[in-house]
């Protein structure tokens, strides 16, 4: 609330008898205000033109002293710490950028291994919000094919590996480290690898990587990208200027 109301105060003794007046005031100074002692350390703006019309002096503001508790609390936050290494991983800039931007390409598929040897024509979609694909596959009408809601879930689509595909469980995003073993009772202590010492690393496709006339391994089945829509040429060419 309020400490001091407003109203004249007077100044400290011996000089009791008279008030303060705006020529007791400046920057860097100290007041007294009924035995209390107040350090002035900077003012606005207005004060500031108002004071150097009057034609005061100012002098340069000064630092605000230093809180004993916040420094002690400050002290013990930076001695501390986490007992997991956590990741921080920001994807929201990425998705409130790009948030319904999909890139759509159109695809073909020439199965080795159809009965009739006959193409099938797909729709790939590319978020940009995510990075993730997901195919569907165009059947015609009469075409005798039984319709799938999808060809490929929307997920990361990881690109062929040197050796072939991983398998499951090998990709994860994260490394966990038995500390103690069986020492302990028997009974593991886990925490998370910030180095992911032995972690498998795999490439996933990018925009970049999507171009008309590429081939992409989709688990292997091979996808040529034929066309794609006008917002998705528009982003090339703003994008890669391609």
């Amino acid at each position: 609330g309020t400490i001091v109301r407003r109203h004249r105060i007077p100044l400290p003794p011996p000089h009791e008898d008279q008030f303060y007046t705006i020529d007791h005031f400046n920057i860097n100074i100290e007041v007294i205000f009924y035995a209390r002692k107040y350090k002035i350390i900077d003012c606005d703006q207005f004060t500031k033109n108002f004071l150097r019309k009057m034609g005061v002096r100012l002098n340069p503001p000064t630092g605000r002293p230093d809180d004993p508790y916040t420094k002690e609390r400050q002290k013990i936050l930076d001695s501390m710490k986490p007992l997991r290494p956590y990741e921080r991983i920001d994807t929201l800039k990425q998705f409130l950028e790009h948030d319904g931007h999909v890139l759509r390409f159109f695809c073909v598929w020439d199965d080795p291994e159809s009965m009739f040897h006959d193409p099938r024509e797909l729709v790939l979609h590319y978020y940009l919000s995510d990075d993730t694909i997901d195919i569907k596959e165009i059947i015609p009408v009469n075409s005798g094919r039984d319709a799938v809601p999808l060809f490929l879930r929307r997920d990361k689509l990881p690109k062929y590996a040197p050796t072939g595909l991983y398998q499951p469980g090998m990709i994860t995003s994260r490394t966990v480290l038995n500390v103690f073993g069986k020492l302990v009772g028997n009974r593991g202590r886990y925490i998370l690898d910030n180095r992911k010492t032995g972690a498998v690393h795999q490439e996933f496709y990018r925009d970049s990587d999507l171009k008309i006339g590429a081939v992409i391994n989709v688990w292997g089945r091979k996808i040529i990208l034929c066309d794609c829509d006008e917002f998705t040429k528009e982003y090339y060419r703003t994008k890669y200027g391609i």
